[in-house]
């Protein structure tokens, strides 16, 4: 749960940043530094950027590998059918 809160925060922090596309524009007119609103795009990005490493140091890293081999263990049979479809698609693609 607490997983998906961070996805939902750093969606909602991009879909913030939509209505600042316009500011943009209209300051790329102006002097860089004399536009109020392009400041606050600094602390935005910067709290997405710490929303996105809070979540990075989270994961547990040395584990990684067994997980993905267990992964991959369980969804062998399906892994087996996507290679033979794309095998498959390969084939009618070509000809």
């Amino acid at each position: 749960m607490a997983r998906m809160l961070v996805y939902l925060a750093f969606v909602g922090l991009c879909g913030l940043l939509v209505p600042w596309g316009r500011v943009l524009e209209w300051a790329g007119s102006e002097p860089a530094l004399a536009s109020p609103a392009t400041s606050s795009m600094g602390w935005m990005g910067g709290l997405m950027l710490g929303i996105a490493l809070a979540w990075l140091y989270r994961i547990e890293w040395s584990a990684l590998s067994q997980r993905l081999a267990g992964w991959l263990k369980v969804q062998r049979r399906r892994l087996g059918w996507a290679l033979l479809g794309s095998i498959c698609a390969a084939i009618l693609i070509y000809f």
